[in-house]
């Protein structure tokens, strides 16, 4: 089944929202004020948003539905057509690269690693949020639908990884 995300898009934020202990996160890691930071699959812009009313950065995001570019524009934020194939941004060019539950959703990491790697600055970092398969097990819905487990065991990677490219790439 493939899901069609620019007819979700107009009540994808009334399903999701921001969890200011992600941003807090970030914030422990890299002081985020005045950076250059690309939110990759953005969806429909949330922590875009966020981020933009908590620091003084550059706030971008990459998202490859319209339906979701368009609901982030809304918002006045920076969002652009792409995908792991190809971010519209030139080599070197963030501080800091940031995706939320994304990772289950690209078909090719080599390929997305070399390019988060391409426009990501020499000491910049990469964060990558992801649910584990421990975590897939525990959703409250499996008590009722235990069969999408294994579903969704395959869509998510088992391990989260450090890509090869770059050093200071870190994982949550």
């Amino acid at each position: 089944m493939t899901i069609n995300y620019n007819i979700l898009a107009k009540d994808y934020d009334l399903t999701r929202i921001t969890n200011i202990n992600i941003i807090n996160l970030f914030a422990s890691e890299l002081p985020l004020n005045g950076k250059t930071i690309l939110d990759f699959g953005c969806g429909t812009g949330n922590f875009m948003y966020a981020l933009k009313k908590l620091t003084n950065s550059e706030i971008y995001g990459v998202e490859p539905s319209e339906g979701m570019r368009e609901q982030a524009q809304a918002k006045g934020l920076d969002v652009k057509n792409g995908d792991h194939r190809e971010i519209p941004f030139a080599d070197n060019y963030f501080d800091f690269i940031y995706m939320t539950d994304v990772i289950h959703h690209v078909p090719d990491l080599e390929m997305m690693f070399s390019e988060l790697c391409r426009v990501l600055k020499s000491d910049g970092l990469i964060c990558i949020l992801t649910e584990s398969h421990q975590q897939l097990e525990t959703r409250f819905w499996v008590k009722y639908f235990p069969t999408t487990v294994a579903v969704e065991k395959r869509r998510y990677p088992k391990h989260t990884r450090h890509c090869q490219c770059c050093p200071n790439c870190w994982t949550c």
